[in-house]
Formats: C-alpha cells, structure tokens, sequence
C-alpha cells in the first residue's frame, strides 16, 4: 500500500532486471528541475535527488514534489512506466537512502531442493 506521503524511488533497472541506459539517466531527469545558485552553480531541486545505491543508479523523488509540481511529478512516474523501470514508494527514502536495496540486490529466501 502506498501512501502519499511515501517517496518514490525509480531505479535504473528494468522489470526484465537489466541496466537501464545511458548511464547518466537520472542526471538527465534531475537536470529537469535544476536551477542556478546564488554561487552561479547548477544546482538539482531538493525534491529530485539522483544517485548510486549499491552500484545501481536511482532517482530518489520526494513526496512533496506532487504537491508542488504535479506535472513533473507525473513526468517523471511515466518516463518509470514507460521504460518499465522498478519503482518503490518508501517512506522518508530522500531522509535515509543508505538503507535501500537496490532491487536485484534483494536476498531471496533458500528454496528446498525438488
């Protein structure tokens, strides 16, 4: 179940489990929503935050980007969609992203043998 106040994680892997490419895609999607300092440098929102987990490359979109930017928000969950990226709603994920678990990096439970 998620909750509007969860954050949505898009990972840089397809339901398929292969690496989403170019390898910069979640640098494009932030540089979307990035803007030039006072320091006269290009800084991402706070609201959209790309990163590596385990090796895996995700985009971190906080929650409140709904609210304050629908649209995007929406962009950003169709561009997952239609390039059938893993997408988790996880609480505070943008507060705690050390914790996360990159989707093929999840332990599967040992099966008897047949």
């Amino acid at each position: 179940m998620t909750r509007s106040d969860d954050d949505v994680v898009i990972w840089g892997v397809t339901a398929s489990a292969r690496t989403f490419r170019p390898s910069d895609w979640a640098e494009r999607l932030a540089g979307l929503t990035s803007a030039f300092g006072s320091d006269q440098r290009l800084m991402y929102s706070p609201h959209v935050l790309p990163m590596t987990i385990s090796g895996v490359r995700a985009l971190i979109v906080r929650h409140e980007l709904a609210t304050l930017s629908p649209r995007l928000h929406q962009f950003l969950l169709g561009f997952a969609r239609d390039n059938e990226l893993v997408v988790e709603h996880v609480r505070d994920a943008s507060a705690a992203p050390h914790v996360l678990v990159p989707p093929g990096a999840r332990r599967r439970e040992p099966q008897e043998p047949v």
